[in-house]
């Protein structure tokens, strides 16, 4: 039997692993390994590039920090690969028929 190598063991081909994958090559990682009994990214939507938002509710603003970050990154790789994923910002609309609903939303 023959012995393989790796600079690093992922466990998982969803999303995570992918990214993690992806950044780790950034960092110039080559020898990296996907174990997944699953083919890559099988139980990822592709429809998450077509809406997401930049609005957390919450106690402080992390999530919204963490939010633009990722944004920022995913239209970085839009303009790198032709947006072979599709992402498009087609936004929200809040919509309530209730006196009080936009009390609500805010």
């Amino acid at each position: 039997m023959s012995q393989r190598r790796a600079e690093v063991v992922i466990c998982g081909a969803g999303i995570l692993g992918i990214s993690a994958a992806f950044f780790l090559t950034k960092l110039g990682l080559r020898q990296i390994v996907l174990v997944d009994p699953q083919a890559p990214l099988t139980l990822t939507s592709d429809k998450s590039t077509e809406c997401y938002r930049n609005w957390w509710p919450g106690p402080g603003d992390a999530m919204v920090a963490l939010m633009n970050r990722s944004i920022g990154l995913m239209e970085e790789m839009a303009v790198q690969n032709g947006n072979l994923f599709n992402l498009n910002r087609r936004g929200y609309l809040y919509v309530s028929t209730a006196a009080d609903g936009l009390e609500r939303l805010q």
